[in-house]
């Protein structure tokens, strides 16, 4: 799987919250409770395995779901 470069700015939404931010940032925990910082990396995860896949889905700028219970949607920012 192909991973984001560190400084990737990135702006996820989580639980109605929105936070811009890096993907270093989500991937050493940006949030102050263990399950959001699950469910963000969770997704920083399924974007980045999304763009590894080829084709049309290389292109993916962004993803939403559920994860560890709670919504989060993440986007890639220019």
């Amino acid at each position: 799987m192909k991973r984001l470069r560190k400084s990737q700015k990135l702006r996820i939404i989580l639980s109605g919250v929105a936070i811009y931010t890096t993907a270093q940032q989500i991937r050493y925990g940006l949030f102050g409770f263990m399950s959001q910082n699950a469910a963000a990396q969770k997704a920083l995860e399924a974007l980045e395995f999304s763009r590894s896949c080829g084709g049309v889905l290389a292109n993916t700028v962004g993803q939403a779901g559920t994860w560890e219970g709670l919504q989060v949607q993440i986007d890639l920012m220019s």
